[in-house]
Parts: C-alpha cells; sequence; structure tokens
C-alpha cells in the first residue's frame, strides 16, 4: 500500500500545487479547446479532449491523496502535452504557446510536489534560465 500524502513533508505545498494545476486546466478550457470547438476543428478538439482526461487523472490521484499515482499521472500529463505540442507545432502553430504556458505551470507543480517530498529532481522551468547565467 502506497504512502498518503498526509504522510509526506509538505502537504500544504502539495495542495497548492494542485491548485495550480487546475487553474492551469481551466486556463487550457478556455484558450485551446474553446478556440477548437468555436472553429469547428474536431482533430484539433480530440487532442484537447486527450490532454484533459490527463488533468483527470491528476485531480483525481490528488483527491485520493495518494502521491506516487499523482506524481505518476502528473509525468503522463507532461508527456501528453509534448506529445500534442509536437502535434500542434505543425498543425495549429498558432495554438503552441498556449500549450507551452500550460506545460510550463504543470512542470512546475511536478517540480514542487518532487521539493515538497523531499525528492531530489532537476527543475526542467529552471535549467534553461540557469545555463544562460554565468556562475
Amino acid at each position: 500500500m502506497g504512502l498518503k500524502m498526509s504522510d509526506a513533508i509538505d502537504t500544504e505545498m502539495i495542495e497548492e500545487s494542485l491548485v495550480v494545476v487546475d487553474q492551469t486546466c481551466k486556463k487550457f478550457k478556455k484558450t485551446v479547446l474553446l478556440r477548437a470547438t468555436k472553429e469547428m476543428d474536431w482533430q484539433a478538439r480530440h487532442r484537447a479532449d486527450d490532454v484533459l482526461v490527463c488533468f483527470d487523472a491528476v485531480r483525481y490521484a490528488g483527491h485520493r491523496r495518494h502521491k506516487d499515482l499523482l506524481l505518476i499521472e502528473l509525468e503522463q500529463l507532461c508527456h501528453k502535452l509534448e506529445h500534442t505540442m509536437d502535434w500542434s507545432h505543425v498543425n495549429r502553430p498558432f495554438d503552441y504557446g498556449a500549450y507551452e504556458q500550460v506545460l510550463d505551470g504543470v512542470s512546475l507543480a511536478q517540480d514542487a510536489i518532487y521539493s515538497a517530498l523531499g525528492v531530489y529532481r532537476p527543475c526542467r522551468a529552471l535549467m534553461p534560465v540557469l545555463a544562460g547565467q554565468r556562475i
């Protein structure tokens, strides 16, 4: 049986990360999903729905309070967003920026959860910034 989030180091940070994921999902619905629906681009709508299924899985894992499942679902959501961004780059370049913003939000929330659990993991969003600085 896996550990519950209540056994974690910083439950408040995990809860706040889930709020960020939820807000990111709402933003995704307002931009990408709404635009694809208005334009009646059913392929883009289907892609957006696939991403929303991953968001739902993250929310479910968060509500069930299983940290291991939550991290797995967040990793799958990031993977799905990266895959969909590749598709968007070719087929709907005007949506690419919105997908990128959503991925950034989800990645930061994921890294915050790893940090709250005391698990070392390089933060993807900070690495390009640090690479450009001279230490």
